[in-house]
């Protein structure tokens, strides 16, 4: 689509292109978490939050990204939905055959299925775009959206769905009745149905393995319903996560019913009979569970289908933790506070208003209300609406909850509280978030809960465990008719019983003891609580040994199941990759994310173990004796004065302009007088050489890194290089120990910022000869430095906070380069055919650190004769990552390595001299630049050119570069 008409569509819509690429920049390349998994080639944004662990892939955006990102959001931040790997399809290949198996009369022939369909034809994408084109603002939401507070009241079948399982895009594609017509069907008849299946054997269930399902062919036909198949979404190809090269689009509906990589359309007398169609997306009432529904066969009951969209609404600010400022002496403009949030409903109605309760909804104050969408020329309504209200702060501090509700024009609107249903959908209760005041520093503050987070996320007021959240038990008010009732007392009543779940401000509540726990919570905290008095133990490095698809071990808390016959039968629901990714390793975490009850009964019949040392009965007793003795407090005691040792570090700078060389400087009486700047980067240029220098015998020198199970690492030394870089040098487990690391890989590291798992590859700076430790140079990326990216980077920030003393999981290696002496590259385990003599290395900004590792290996090596150019382009001088290093490099290596600066703008005159030699340059990367500062391409496959730098700078410009320079495609490497 031309930007030009992108942006006309954006603006009658509320959205913007600066919005769709702030976020979609981001989502260029792969996510490190599915390199293990068949998914490890669909680019994702790293910041979404996964909700069944690593594969398959199903995520949502955290709920206040989702708010900032505006009313289009950007495919990048769309909610995911797979139930196994990612067809790996292709836009000229992909058909959609379409047929009609409808007989001429629904009494013919009723008994016995036609040999072939009435009328067939097959499209090809290229058909698909040449009817006519519509595109259509609508909202997608998952059946499944807020399921995690039905899952805390009891376990459902489903996973952990957060409230944001919804998002609005504009789809581009052609009506399904303009497919139909094509057919020769133009006319809707009774009981017809039109039935849509994607790629076989996607799933391992049902007869082909399809996910489908299906819609009255009246609908299809409806003009009014503009059902569509879509190849667009915001005016670009649909990315490979929603459906690429195309899917389908049914307004009003739950996401559940737009079958993604759209492969088959029939038309049938009957509705779909697929499995997913009947086992999936249903709304049983709440006293069926899962024994009763597969007994009765509740599945195949037609009332209970769940396909238009029920009517819901959430609080997006104040967000899930959000401190408000209360204190009365702000400026009368910051005295209120602005709530806001979403609604929506199904079926085309419109929302017609949106209130919020402060007293526990004993009254109703009606929101201004956002429609970022004029209806359609029917009078449908296929988008959210946004709501919003000015709320006094001071109010905010005497009420307990915030709750919202929305109504729509049939009168819909939520129930005050959630009924129960076995696939946990159709979440719809009014939406609370709690309040709490607290004081810090002599302000006041508003602290604010949502009921959940999604995923394995623990906050929440619900609380994060199956079952935890019990309703309220109410009291009938004693007041008689027409009494008044102080609404005051009843508020402060409610904040003084806050720890009991789901507080109603009107109500008076009982108080009570904590029930004990439920059979489904007993089921899912442990596969198996008590150990068998005969179980074998076995070490993890015994289960590490099965680690393949042939031979695959999991752990799941401590324990050890051997699965190699299920994955015979192949019926896991997201493919036997779910199991294998994690083979010979500790799984808990991905299998405690996603799976209910029923999947830890199945779990029982594969253990074969424990983890660890069988313990002796004299231990235990030992044990046993010293918990009665009293001795354990004493214990305690010891390790927490132990603790108490530890020296303290200075709080290390967060956010804004940060200097962190200065922060060592003023702060010597705790980091001492060490060596900063870049005289530490001298050392380190040291150390790294003599490492690159000196023989590795694999015999003698152990791995220190496992690329199957994370090992935590001790910060020896944590260096500041610059204002906003240091050097981490991290103990192995011995000084003979090698980290292991071949030339062209990285190493994950793995830390926790605000509550969240995060990890990424980084490219160690020294290399295998550097025994008993493993080096990085880390550029910290600060909150509020970079107005793109506001909240900086969540590990690096992570890493800053850490001191000497403390531990770093590190795992790997991992990549798909390999470079080996004499020119030999290795790309995804294929050996270039002739060795590489000439390089054109270009890097951006912290890319700079895997060819630094590429550029030390060949120039440490006297025998090896490749030369090297790099290209190395950052936003100013200040950005420059390890220049000593790399201009030492060039004066002592000048005939087989050159240096070239690029920087966008010039603010440092300490750079003059280079900039006046021509060894930096004010610009970007470009076809002239690259062509006058590197090597020509070579037919022989001889020279190459490798990136490693942001999407935009590979993408955009190096890549475009470098094939107008004549550079094949085998010959443009990127890491």
């Amino acid at each position: 689509m031309e930007e030009t008409e992108l942006a006309l569509l954006l603006a009658e819509n509320g959205g913007s292109i600066a919005s769709l690429r702030k976020y979609d920049s981001q989502a260029k390349s792969p996510d490190v978490k599915d390199v293990n998994t068949p998914d490890n080639w669909v680019a994702r944004h790293p910041n979404l939050v996964r909700l069944t662990g690593t594969h398959p892939f199903n995520c949502e955006p955290d709920l206040k990204t989702l708010e900032e990102s505006g009313d289009v959001t950007p495919a990048s931040l769309h909610f995911v939905r797979n139930h196994g790997a990612v067809p790996n399809l292709t836009w000229d290949a992909h058909r959609i055959v379409v047929e009609d198996w409808s007989s001429t009369s629904s009494s013919s022939s009723s008994s016995l299925k036609p040999k072939k369909p009435k009328k067939s034809k097959t499209f090809t994408m290229k058909d698909i775009c040449a009817l006519p084109k519509v595109t259509k603002p609508v909202l997608l939401v998952c059946a499944g959206n807020r399921r995690k507070e039905q899952n805390m009241r009891k376990k459902t079948i489903g996973f952990n769905w957060g409230a944001a399982g919804l998002s609005n895009s504009l789809w581009t594609g052609a009506p399904l009745r303009e497919v139909l017509f094509k057919l020769g069907v133009k006319e809707p008849k009774e009981g017809l149905f039109v039935c849509f299946e994607g790629p076989e054997r996607e799933l391992p269930k049902g007869e082909l393995g399809t996910y489908g399902t299906s819609i009255p062919l009246h609908k299809a036909l409806d003009p009014s319903q503009d059902v569509m198949i879509a190849y667009m979404q915001n005016g670009e190809k649909l990315k490979p996560d929603h459906g690429f090269p195309v899917r389908l689009i049914i307004p009003g509906y739950i996401g559940g019913r737009m079958i993604k990589w759209l492969s088959k359309i029939t038309i049938t007398y009957k509705e779909s009979d697929n499995f997913y169609h009947f086992r999936d997306n249903r709304i049983l009432p709440p006293h069926v569970d899962e024994k009763l529904a597969d007994s009765e066969n509740w599945w195949e009951k037609p009332e209970y289908i769940f396909n238009e969209l029920n009517i819901n609404s959430a609080v997006t600010s104040p967000a899930h933790g959000e401190h408000i400022r209360c204190n009365y002496e702000l400026n009368s403009d910051e005295k209120e506070y602005l709530v806001k949030g979403y609604a929506y409903t199904g079926g085309g109605r419109k929302i017609t208003r949106c209130e919020i309760s402060l007293n526990g909804g004993y009254t109703w104050e009606l929101c201004d209300i956002h429609r970022p969408s004029k209806p359609t020329a029917y009078g449908k309504h296929w988008t959210w609406v946004k709501f919003s209200k000015l709320v006094e702060r001071s109010r905010l501090v005497e009420s307990s909850e915030i709750i919202c509700r929305a109504w729509d024009e049939a009168n819909n609107t939520q129930p005050r509280d959630l009924t129960w249903n076995l696939m946990g959908m159709g979440n719809n209760p009014q939406f609370r978030v709690k309040t709490s005041e607290v004081e810090f520093l002599g302000k006041r503050f508003v602290r604010c809960e949502h009921p959940t987070e999604p995923g394995t996320l623990k906050g929440g007021w619900m609380g994060h465990t199956a079952g935890e959240w019990e309703p309220v038990i109410e009291q009938l008010d004693g007041q008689r008719e027409g009494e008044e009732i102080d609404l005051t007392l009843r508020s402060a009543a409610a904040k003084q019983t806050r720890e009991i779940a789901s507080v109603v401000g009107a109500s008076n509540v009982v108080e009570g003891v904590k029930p004990p726990p439920s059979e489904e919570q007993k089921r899912t905290e442990s596969p198996i609580s008590i150990i068998p008095a005969d179980a074998k133990y076995y070490t993890e490095e015994e289960v590490a040994k099965h680690n393949s698809e042939d031979d695959c071990w999991i752990i799941v808390k401590g324990k050890v199941y051997d699965t190699n016959a299920y994955l015979k039968e192949g019926l896991h629901p997201g493919g036997n990759a779910s199991i294998t990714m994690n083979a010979g390793e500790d799984t808990t975490e991905d299998f405690e994310a996603v799976h209910s009850a029923k999947a830890w009964k199945q779990l029982e019949p594969y253990y074969i173990g424990e983890v660890g040392v069988k313990p002796s009965s004299s231990s235990l007793s030992d044990v046993t004796n010293l918990v009665a003795s009293g001795v354990g407090e004493v214990v305690k005691e010891v390790v927490e004065e132990e603790k108490n040792k530890k020296k303290v570090y200075p709080p290390t700078p967060t956010t804004g302009n940060v200097d962190l060389v200065k922060h060592w400087q003023e702060n010597k009486d705790v980091y001492g007088d060490i060596v900063l700047g870049e005289e530490a980067e001298a050392l380190a240029f040291d150390r790294m050489w003599a490492g690159a220098s000196h023989p590795v015998d694999d015999a003698k020198n152990p791995l220190g890194c496992s690329p199957k199970k994370w090992i935590p690492l001790k910060i020896e030394k944590k260096v500041p290089l610059s204002h906003d870089c240091v050097l981490l040098r991290l103990q192995l487990e011995s000084p003979e120990h090698q980290v292991g690391i071949p030339v062209g890989q990285h190493l994950y590291l793995r830390g926790e910022w605000k509550g969240r798992k995060v990890m990424r590859a980084y490219t160690p700076s020294s290399l295998n000869g550097t025994l008993g430790a493993v080096e990085f140079v880390i550029k910290i990326y600060f909150s509020g430095a970079n107005e793109s990216y506001p909240e900086g980077g969540a590990l690096t920030q992570y890493l800053n906070q850490l001191n000497e003393g403390d531990t770093i999981d590190v795992k790997g290696p991992i990549g798909h380069i390999v470079y080996e002496n004499g020119g030999k590259l290795i790309i995804d385990k294929k050996v270039r055919a002739n060795p590489v003599k000439k390089m054109t290395l270009m890097g951006g900004g912290t890319g700079v650190a895997p060819m630094l590792q590429l550029i030390v290996a060949i120039l440490s090596d006297p025998t090896d004769e490749t030369e090297i150019v790099f290209i190395y382009a950052n936003k100013s001088e200040k950005d420059v990552l390890l220049k000593y290093t790399l201009d030492r490099l060039e004066r002592e290596h000048p005939k087989r390595f050159r240096m070239h600066y690029l920087i966008s703008k010039a603010v440092d005159k300490s750079y003059e001299s280079d900039i006046a030699k021509g060894r930096m340059q004010v610009g970007r990367i470009s076809k002239k630049i690259i062509g006058l500062h590197g090597f020509d391409t070579s037919k022989d496959g001889t020279s190459v050119a490798v990136m490693c730098g942001p999407p935009a700078f590979e993408e955009d410009a190096c890549i475009p570069a470098l094939k107008e320079l004549g550079f094949m495609d085998e010959d443009i490497i990127r890491y």
